[in-house]
């Protein structure tokens, strides 16, 4: 054969492979769309199925990712890549923008011939996934898009929504306006005349009961000018702030002990104790003392607070019955009040005591009641006579009195002279008797 003849072989054959291999182009491109089609109908149904079934995403993807014929897109972009440019053009749908239909078409044509040209068994294959939804969801596909990789498989899902946290919101405006805890606020009234008791010397008591309560306490008192312009007696005003309402009650139960005992158990240590005495209501006055001297020393001397009750009896007004007696309290520690209560007997039964009247004996005189003229004078005259001329007190027996004798109570010296001037008043009376019924007065 000659050179010309083989030419003309050779370009037949090159003309027959030509037309095989553009005939077989053709038939993929025909059968592309259909099958890219049924499979993300198929991937669709797919994922809706999982939903609902809320199974794991990475042994079932992996299963049914192999019976489904898909188009591999090698250019596929990496989850970082999709996460950070969402915009692109690959992490798109194709139904967002025409362009964007165009430029897949475009890619994935290669990608089919080149399948076709090495295997006739691109329809079986089974490589790496993407689900492109068909043009009939459309309208139905969210605009951004994001990837994850079950299983060693790219899946092209949608955005999942975040919901808003509405509930730091209203805790922000109810803290907002929620107002400041207010401190508690109570207030007392007392006599103004107890004002002094409450504060205690250089405020010390008042100090005590604050620390003792956690509360401060603020005294509203009326000034000396107004408390001496109206006759009335006057209340002041004692607010109570802070603290909690258990505080507060406990001030307020001490403030009423401070005016109404002198004293408040809330100061007072564990060996504290409350004890009483009967007494006639006509030796309070002795116990209290002129200018409440007796009392105060009493209470200094023992560490003891003592009660004195008020009274309605009075010493010149006829009782009809029996005289009520008055309850006479002691508070303090035990060892100190039984001495406190031995300290007012004494005071009871000879008016005197070491502590009240240092320095000070009491004698006994027995007087019979027809010389108790002599002894008293007219009006009194004697007695006051003695008591001021011997610096002494002498007391007459009454009903209550412990003794039948009339008790002097001074200084040695003093008493002896008033024992002997009374003896000399009942010798007096006594001759002036005797000279009245003799036989040479007649």
């Amino acid at each position: 054969m000659d050179v010309s003849t083989l030419t003309h072989v050779a370009a037949i054959v090159v003309g027959m492979v030509l037309t095989l291999v553009v005939v077989k182009s053709l038939q993929v491109k025909d059968a592309g769309p259909l099958k890219t089609a049924a499979n993300a109908t198929k991937s669709t149904a797919r994922k809706r199925k999982k939903k609902k079934s809320k199974s794991s995403n990475g042994s079932s993807q992996g299963a049914k990712g192999k019976e489904e014929a898909v188009i591999e897109d090698r250019s596929l972009p990496t989850p970082s890549s999709v996460e950070d440019d969402p915009k692109s053009a690959k992490g798109k749908p194709k139904n967002k923008k025409k362009k964007n239909d165009g430029k897949s078409k475009q890619e994935a044509t290669p990608i089919l011939h080149k399948e076709a040209a090495s295997s006739n068994q691109a329809e079986t294959a089974v490589p790496k996934t993407q689900t492109i939804f068909p043009e009939e969801n459309k309208e139905k596909a969210n605009p951004q898009w994001e990837t994850h990789k079950p299983d060693e498989e790219w899946v092209v899902e949608g955005p999942k929504k975040k919901k808003k946290n509405r509930s730091q919101k209203p805790k922000v405006a109810n803290s907002a306006q929620t107002p400041s805890p207010v401190a508690s606020t109570d207030s007392i009234t007392v006599s103004a005349t107890k004002v002094g008791v409450v504060i205690g010397p250089k405020g010390a008591t008042m100090k005590a009961l604050e620390e003792a309560t956690g509360c401060k306490m603020d005294i509203n008192a009326p000034s000396k000018e107004d408390s001496s312009k109206l006759r009335k007696p006057l209340n002041a005003t004692i607010v109570i702030t802070g603290g909690d309402a258990e505080g507060i009650a406990k001030a307020k139960a001490a403030i009423m002990e401070l005016t109404n005992k002198g004293y408040a158990k809330l100061l007072q240590s564990d060996n504290f104790g409350e004890f009483s005495t009967m007494v006639h209501p006509r030796h309070l006055s002795e116990i209290v003392g002129p200018g409440g001297k007796t009392i105060q020393a009493i209470q200094s001397a023992l560490d003891v607070k003592l009660t004195i009750p008020s009274t309605d009896w009075k010493p010149n007004t006829p009782q009809v019955g029996q005289v009520k007696l008055c309850k006479v309290g002691i508070a303090g520690s035990k060892e100190k009040c039984k001495e406190a209560k031995t300290v007012i007997q004494s005071l009871l039964r000879w008016h005197h005591h070491e502590i009240t009247h240092p320095g000070l004996v009491h004698e006994q005189i027995n007087v019979p009641q027809e010389f108790y003229h002599c002894v008293i004078g007219t009006k009194g005259s004697e007695i006051k006579h003695i008591r001021g001329n011997f610096k002494v007190e002498m007391y007459m027996p009454n009903e209550d009195s412990v003794t039948d004798d009339i008790i002097i109570v001074g200084k040695q010296m003093n008493v002896d002279r008033a024992i002997t001037y009374i003896q000399r008043l009942i010798d007096r009376d006594t001759e002036q008797r005797e000279r009245r019924y003799h036989d040479e007065f007649y």
